[in-house]
């Protein structure tokens, strides 16, 4: 009997699938497990990250060079897929983020309308699109999938000088439940991954290293790797998950589950005495 993490001859769209960041280490983890690897990115040379992974992967790929933001994109890429690997039976959505470190900016910022308007169409746009191209296509031949859209822990929270994207990423939470309760009828499950610090490519060209930082506030005491959000969407993909859908499961290292009153030793601030401080430090 095949592991139940097994997706052998599945075919899985990954949108965002190049640059070395989530979306490469998603696309290396499905194909390892047998799936039949579909990658779009709108930048050809994103694909570098990925090839060599698809290409001595056991399972047939395909790479699409889209720019899921244009009107149409998403539907054409998605048949293009259909075209050259078979019926897609799921998708995962890593479009988004900022579009430029000009739009960390404050509320009162006089771009802050634009640069709101501007991250929530990056964020959602994209992500809707396709998300509904392969939903239609998977009602109309009466087949069942799964659909994973990475989030962030910002959308459960907040963002300060980020506003655009964080307001993006909890209207995707939202989109995610209102697609699993719409779409579960066909057999569709919908979920979400929130992200927390994770150390990708990108995350360094924007702030350098964040080890530091992370060893403050992370529960786990370090930044999470791209390959440590794969595993969860792998997981939601699978059969192991086939009765989950319209969750939002957070990978963040506990940082979320970290009360806002704890100081550097995560003991809350209001615990005053010096003597049950060190108590508690183990000290």
């Amino acid at each position: 009997m095949k592991p139940a993490l097994d997706l052998e001859g599945r075919v899985i769209a990954v949108a965002g699938a190049g640059g070395g960041g989530i979306g490469s280490a998603i696309a290396k983890m499905l194909a390892a497990a047998g799936a039949r690897v579909a990658g779009i990115d709108r930048d050809p040379e994103a694909f570098d990250a990925i090839r060599e992974a698809l290409d001595n992967a056991d399972s047939p790929h395909h790479l699409v060079t889209s720019d899921l933001a244009e009107e149409g994109a998403a539907d054409a890429a998605i048949g293009e897929i259909e075209g050259t690997l078979g019926p897609v039976s799921g998708v995962v959505n890593v479009v988004g983020g900022f579009l430029g470190l000009e739009q960390m900016a404050p509320l009162l910022d006089p771009s802050a309308e634009r640069n709101f308007s501007q991250l929530l169409e990056f964020n959602l746009g994209p992500t809707l699109a396709t998300s509904i191209a392969v939903a239609r296509r998977l009602r109309d031949r009466g087949a069942p999938g799964s659909i994973v859209q990475i989030t962030s822990s910002t959308g459960l929270v907040s963002m300060p000088y980020g506003a655009g994207y964080a307001a993006a990423k909890a209207a995707l939470v939202n989109l995610t439940r209102t697609m699993a309760v719409e779409w579960g009828h066909s057999g569709i499950r919908v979920n979400a991954v929130a992200c927390g610090t994770i150390q990708s490519a990108e995350a360094r060209r924007w702030a350098g290293g964040v080890d530091d930082a992370a060893r403050r506030v992370v529960p786990l005491g370090r930044p999470g790797e791209p390959d440590e959000i794969a595993g969860p969407v792998l997981f939601l993909l699978s059969d192991l998950a086939r009765y989950v859908s319209g969750a939002v499961l957070g990978v963040d290292g506990g940082a979320l589950a970290r009360a806002p009153y704890n100081d550097e030793h995560d003991i809350p601030v209001f615990i005053t005495d010096p003597e049950l401080h060190r108590r508690l430090r183990g000290e």
